[in-house]
């Protein structure tokens, strides 16, 4: 890649590194930092330019020099001055920006409106990538891959077939998947498959699936003849996060208890998800860990505001017997830690938003995609506005080549998969899969921004 101009606004965790990384790339690198211990950090120990002040104003982005940069970086920890900001590097000249936000609810429900009202071109949530992450990590081999797209409406699933799968029985259109279900694609060895109906899957093919939220389950039940639950999941702690993946989890046939160490907000977690066993009591706590069959957990996950409490909770729930322990830490050195203690199963939300990032700049710049197969394929979405291409007219004119599917579409808030004759309408959010090889010509038909 050629060296580009980044300013990032934030040199907390998020920043410092980031700024770190590409610098050490060799781009040009400019950090706006208000805090004097960290500015002193950033001048100590990376090789870039340091702004003093708040990113949110005017003159601040001026010497900082946004104007033509190749991106603007906001990740303070202030929500609200990170979208100021990007709207003003935008009228300033940025080409581009990306912002973090705390909250993963902003991010599924309003994305839209703030990549739009504040003109963001990445918008990421620590809290929504971090839910994936654990998510993931609890469905293990069932289920590798989980994003959502079009506001939380469609899911995509990479699972795992085995023998008893009706995909490898039998045909794929003898599959009956439920309406506004797709599957996209198999991955057999490194090769990426575009099935047709008459094709039919082998065991150990991992299947790419896109359905609306409200029927993914269901399919997901359906292409692995999944029968067991993800047994008894664990969550110590019953902050965002964890409402988050309990949310998630109210979805699926599952055992799940919670730990929480604050009465009040035990109560409020019980009301809201009566279905689960919510426990007032402290997580490192060996009787009560014992008392509850912690041993007996698939998955003991600890997502206390502490990365002590978090590390010796696993600890805990390892020596007596849990299957799989994943822990939320908040500092590098606690990370460092826990490899040195033999735990594997760490999750650091500042290191995932940085690698959100960096792989936005790796792909080119494209937002609101996963990557597959190391790079081999993708999965886009996209907006029709009415200069797009592809706005008004039918997939059978659009005739797009067999390397890029769309495969969903969401419209007035109902999924489908498109046929030949189906018109794409302005304001549609189509879900796109696209091979490699393919990506340019979906930039093409489906522009990632209105132009202006």
């Amino acid at each position: 890649m050629d060296a580009q101009r980044f300013v990032v606004m934030g040199a907390g965790e998020v920043g410092f590194h980031l700024a770190r990384v590409l610098a050490q790339e060799g781009h040009q690198v400019t950090v706006i930092e208000p805090e004097e211990r960290r500015g002193r950090r950033i001048e100590e120990e990376l090789d870039v330019l340091l702004v003093r002040g708040n990113g949110a104003h005017l003159p601040v982005l001026r010497e900082a020099q946004v104007e033509g940069c190749d991106l603007f970086i906001a990740v303070s920890s202030n929500d609200e001055a990170n979208l100021v900001a990007s709207r003003l590097a935008r009228r300033l000249g940025a080409v581009r920006t990306a912002v973090r936000v705390g909250s993963a609810e902003e991010v599924i429900e309003h994305r839209w409106d703030y990549e739009n009202l504040f003109e963001v071109d990445l918008l990421l949530s620590t809290e929504l990538l971090t839910t994936t992450s654990i998510l993931n990590a609890i469905r293990g081999q069932e289920a590798v891959a989980v994003e959502s797209f079009a506001g939380g409406k469609v899911e995509v699933r990479q699972v795992r077939l085995e023998a008893g799968s009706p995909l490898v029985r039998a045909p794929l259109r003898e599959a009956a998947l439920p309406d506004g279900s797709l599957v996209a694609a198999l991955f057999r060895g490194g090769e990426v498959i575009i099935p047709a109906g008459e094709d039919q899957a082998r065991p150990g093919d991992e299947a790419l699936i896109l359905a609306g939220r409200d029927v993914i389950d269901r399919v997901e039940r359906r292409v692995t003849d999944r029968r067991a639950s993800l047994g008894l999941v664990v969550l110590a702690g019953g902050g965002a996060t964890a409402h988050a993946v309990a949310r998630f989890l109210s979805r699926l046939e599952t055992e799940v208890k919670i730990i929480e160490s604050e009465r009040r907000r035990a109560e409020e977690l019980a009301a809201r998800f009566p279905e689960f066993q919510v426990i007032h009591g402290d997580a490192t706590d060996q009787a009560l860990l014992k008392a509850e069959r912690i041993g007996a957990a698939s998955s003991f996950v600890a997502l206390t505001g502490s990365d002590e409490v978090n590390l010796m909770a696993c600890l805990l729930a390892q020596e007596l017997g849990s299957r799989r322990e994943i822990a939320l830490v908040q500092r590098a050195e606690s990370s460092r830690l826990w490899g040195r203690l033999g735990l594997e199963g760490v999750l650091a939300p500042r290191a995932l938003a940085n690698r959100r990032i960096h792989d936005y700049i790796e792909s080119g710049y494209s937002a609101n995609i996963v990557s597959l197969q190391r790079g081999a394929a993708q999965v886009l979405e996209r907006r029709l506005f009415a200069a797009s291409p592809a706005a008004g007219v039918s997939l059978a004119e659009i005739r797009p080549p067999r390397g890029l599917i769309v495969a969903t579409v969401v419209r007035d808030g109902r999924v489908f998969v498109p046929r030949g004759d189906d018109r794409l309408a302005v304001g549609d959010a189509v879900i796109l899969f696209v091979r490699r090889e393919e990506l340019s010509m979906a930039q093409v038909l489906f522009p990632e921004r209105e132009p202006r």
